[in-house]
């Protein structure tokens, strides 16, 4: 019924061709109705995500290439992978880079797109494919391009076990984000979450658990409580919190 919570997927599709620009932090920012609700800002998460940039590449599949046709088929290919199918990430990431090979920034990205995909399932081919970028990715001015390339290799070597290697990179991750976006922006608000995680790997507890609780905050404040980013911070804290009891208990039974 019109009382039940749902939102009309369709209505959402209707309002967001109608982009606009809103000042967040005094910065001026592009706010895309297919990824974000107009209302509060926030990004979408979950199903209403993959259905609304579902509905925008089908919109744009047969439009001549543009930089929105482009956007629009790396953001399904990000949410699938993002949303565990990675199969179908994959043929999208191929079929980017057959249709826009004789455009160099949308290969790059394409490829940029594809490792960040295999991060988690195939870390050292994502490392390989972010190598190869390196030079490209670095000469970038936007400064939030910069910083999800430096997070994608942070992730892909912490999962490898290279977690010392991970943590300048994760850092300089940190910081481009904070000074693209601001300290509480989504992005910044990622990398600094994954800094925490490799600062944990080094047993670097107190460092990691103060990052946590200020991304916590942060994400209490402007994601709200139930956002899965946010429930899944608390996850990891309570895990650091229970990790460091037990060191505790173990350094006092030596004693």
């Amino acid at each position: 019924g019109p009382s039940a919570g749902f939102a009309h997927v369709d209505c959402l599709a209707e309002m967001a061709v109608r982009d606009e620009w809103v000042t967040v932090e005094g910065r001026e920012h592009r706010l895309c109705r297919w990824t974000t609700c107009a209302m509060c800002q926030r990004h979408f998460t979950g199903v209403l995500k993959l259905e609304m940039v579902r509905k925008n590449w089908r919109r744009l599949r047969d439009a001549p290439v543009s930089d929105d046709k482009r956007g629009a088929l790396l953001e399904v290919a990000c949410t699938l992978s993002d949303g565990g199918e990675v199969d179908m990430a994959e043929r999208l990431y191929e079929e980017s880079i057959a249709g826009l090979k004789r455009d160099a920034l949308a290969v790059v990205m394409t490829q940029f797109g594809r490792a960040r995909a295999l991060t988690d399932t195939d870390p050292a081919a994502a490392l390989e494919i972010l190598s190869g970028l390196r030079v490209t990715m670095g000469r970038y001015e936007d400064a939030t391009v910069r910083a999800s390339y430096a997070c994608a290799t942070a992730h892909a070597l912490r999962n490898l076990g290279r977690s010392r290697d991970a943590l300048p990179v994760a850092a300089e991750a940190v910081e481009l984000a904070r000074s693209a976006a601001g300290p509480e922006a989504t992005k910044t608000l990622e990398c600094a979450s994954l800094y925490a995680a490799v600062l944990a790997d080094l047993g670097r507890l107190q460092e990691a658990r103060a990052e946590l609780e200020r991304v916590l905050a942060a994400q209490t404040r402007v994601l709200g409580p139930d956002h899965p980013s946010t429930r899944e911070t608390s996850t990891l804290l309570d895990g650091l919190l229970a990790m460091s009891r037990y060191r505790k208990k173990e350094e006092r039974k030596k004693e």
